[in-house]
């Protein structure tokens, strides 16, 4: 996703319409919800749960109708990612509804990015090339998707909503399994081709990263 903003020559953001006009791509919070969650209904074992219950019907968020169909240790797994992402409007228990307790922000580029865009030293898109090719007639198919290139930054927050009644559940640890999960996979399509792998600051010297997502889901199974 992209917008269009005046940045001024230190990389900062020109709120009064003068500086350089840019197009600078940015994630929206929307996305990186959806894809968290996602990866932690998948590391829970709800969607194949729901793949079970709900066969044709399966593929959608998770809602507290479906957890109360489940067994007490799957049913504890999904109350806690429904209270920390909540559940779609017309969904759900009505007369239970919960805030939700986690905000992604849209992630948009940090000022020393957007300053080494200005100074020409990076782009911050790219064309990549992709090709198949028919294995009988050997015909290529050329394509051409548009992405951000490696090496660009962005500024990331997520607030985790603190509520008393929420102190023996491990919201912030969930939330961090999730963003392992999300460093482990990929962002956006065309993971598989090499697409959309991220790095968090916080998680860059984590030496074995799925050794540290074995031990966190064990403590947030220990936790509830």
């Amino acid at each position: 996703i992209k917008r269009e903003i005046f940045a001024n020559i230190d990389g900062s953001i020109n709120y009064d319409g003068t500086g350089k006009k840019i197009t600078e791509p940015y994630i929206p919070g929307s996305s990186l919800k959806g894809k968290v969650r996602s990866l932690l209904e998948h590391s829970f074992g709800l969607i194949a749960e729901q793949k079970i219950k709900l066969r044709d019907k399966a593929g959608k968020p998770i809602d507290s109708n479906f957890a109360k169909s489940l067994d007490e240790n799957l049913q504890k797994k999904a109350n806690l990612i429904i209270i920390l992402f909540g559940e779609s409007a017309g969904s759900g228990d009505k007369s239970n509804t919960k805030i939700t307790r986690a905000i992604f922000r849209d992630t948009f580029l940090t000022k020393e990015s957007r300053k080494l865009y200005l100074e020409d030293k990076i782009k911050l898109s790219e064309e990549k090339a992709e090709n198949t090719i028919n294995r009988v007639s050997v015909i290529a198919n050329p394509r051409f998707m548009e992405r951000v290139p490696a090496g660009v930054e962005f500024d990331f927050e997520v607030v985790l909503r603190d509520f008393q009644e929420d102190k023996n559940l491990p919201l912030s640890k969930t939330i961090e399994l999730g963003l392992l999960l999300l460093q482990n996979d990929a962002l956006g399509g065309g993971g598989s081709r090499g697409n959309g792998k991220i790095e968090f600051e916080k998680f860059q010297n984590i030496e074995n990263l799925k050794l540290k997502i074995k031990e966190l889901m064990e403590e947030i199974e220990k936790s509830l």
